[in-house]
């Protein structure tokens, strides 16, 4: 595979930016189920217009309805992963609106993960273009999830039905900052404790009372212990809440905790630890909420021989490709729960993901587009 297609998808900017501020426009909050609906309608206008594809809305009540894209008619199946929420609320494009400078896209979502929607627009392309004939014996399945930002609550069973009947997993998650692919995640979850105390005034009679705040601050001080880095184990107090007034004793306190994990084990040592906290004032009360939802994608064998297969293809269009460990979680940790081989962090990049500063380079478009397709094509070429 030569450089024509990436030096022709990168003449062809003008176009993706179109399309890619169309996407970007259209808000979709995980929590907003008529925005991320509305955007996976216009997705399936502008793919219906161009490609022969099947789509299907898989309904929610909820969350917003997720999308499933399919190119070719073929009994094997190579499945490609996106999803349709971004973190920003509704109304967020007013402060933050899409623009262009200096090579970069910003906007709410597109690097997170709208750069993917053009991606697959150039892939279906390229696969229509060149390989029409494999597409026969091969389909390729687009899937959007509408809750991935929030772990996937429904969008994780979706996910798991789809990943298992596939010959491979292609994630396309924005790759990180400096272009490595994510050949294996951290899993996680969260936690919320409240504390119910008895009130009481501060000066007269602190003794009727039972500070909730307190008996938090004890709670978190065993909650970190838990936390274990020669494991991958990480654990964050994320937010705190209590009290009413300086002068009197606190009846109510809640703390919310972030919870990373690299392996399996651990998820389970770390829920039975939370579920195992008891109360130092015995006048307390404590509440625990939450699980380690999502699980770690982890490198194995089937991750290398993915990985080869890109290093083959960015060898062959003079790039330098490396991949590397990170802590967030996507749904690529439950698709490899099925043993298909996995590989993530596929999409462009940039950087301040979830942030006001967000931004993808423009060129790494159609640089990943292009790398992904010399991986589709490889993955064609053994399953046909």
């Amino acid at each position: 595979m030569d450089k024509t297609i990436l030096d022709a998808l990168k003449k062809n900017n003008d176009n993706a930016l179109h399309l890619l501020e169309r996407f970007v426009q259209i808000e979709s909050y995980s929590h907003d189920k008529e925005g991320v609906d509305r955007l996976g309608k216009d997705i399936i206008d502008v793919f219906s217009d161009a490609f022969p594809v099947k789509t299907e809305r898989i309904m929610e009540v909820e969350q917003g309805d997720h999308l499933r894209i399919q190119l070719g008619h073929g009994g094997k199946k190579i499945l490609l992963l996106s999803h349709l929420d971004t973190v920003y609320p509704k109304g967020t494009l007013k402060q933050m609106p899409f623009w262009i400078n200096e090579g970069k896209a910003m906007g709410p979502g597109v690097l997170d993960i709208k750069q993917s929607y053009v991606m697959v627009y150039h892939l279906f392309q390229l696969l229509l273009q060149h390989n029409s004939h494999d597409l026969n014996k091969v389909k390729i399945v687009w899937l959007l999830t509408s809750d991935e930002e929030i772990g996937s609550p429904t969008g994780q069973h979706v996910v798991l039905a789809e990943a298992q009947q596939s010959e491979a997993v292609l994630v396309l998650e924005p790759a990180t900052n400096d272009g490595k692919l994510k050949s294996a995640r951290k899993g996680g979850g969260n936690f919320s404790l409240e504390v119910l105390g008895i009130s009481a005034h501060a000066g007269l009679n602190p003794q009727d009372g039972a500070n909730a705040i307190e008996e938090l601050a004890y709670q978190i001080t065993q909650i970190v212990k838990l936390a274990d880095h020669s494991r991958g184990t990480t654990i964050n107090t994320g937010e705190i809440r209590g009290g009413d007034l300086f002068n009197v004793v606190p009846a109510y306190a809640s703390t919310k905790i972030d919870v990373r994990i690299l392996e399996p084990d651990e998820g389970i040592r770390v829920e039975r630890a939370f579920k195992n906290l008891q109360v130092k004032n015995q006048r307390t009360q404590l509440k625990i909420h939450g699980s380690v939802y999502r699980p770690p994608l982890l490198k194995t064998e089937q991750t290398f021989k993915l990985l080869s297969l890109a290093q083959k293809v960015a060898d062959d269009l003079e790039l330098k490709i490396e991949d590397t460990l990170v802590g967030g979680g996507s749904d690529g940790n439950y698709a490899a729960q099925t043993g298909i081989p996995v590989l993530d962090g596929l999409g462009a990049y940039g950087g301040f993901a979830h942030a006001p500063e967000e931004y993808v380079w423009v060129d790494s478009i159609a640089e990943r587009s292009t790398l992904v397709y010399g991986i589709l094509r490889e993955l064609l070429k053994n399953s046909a």
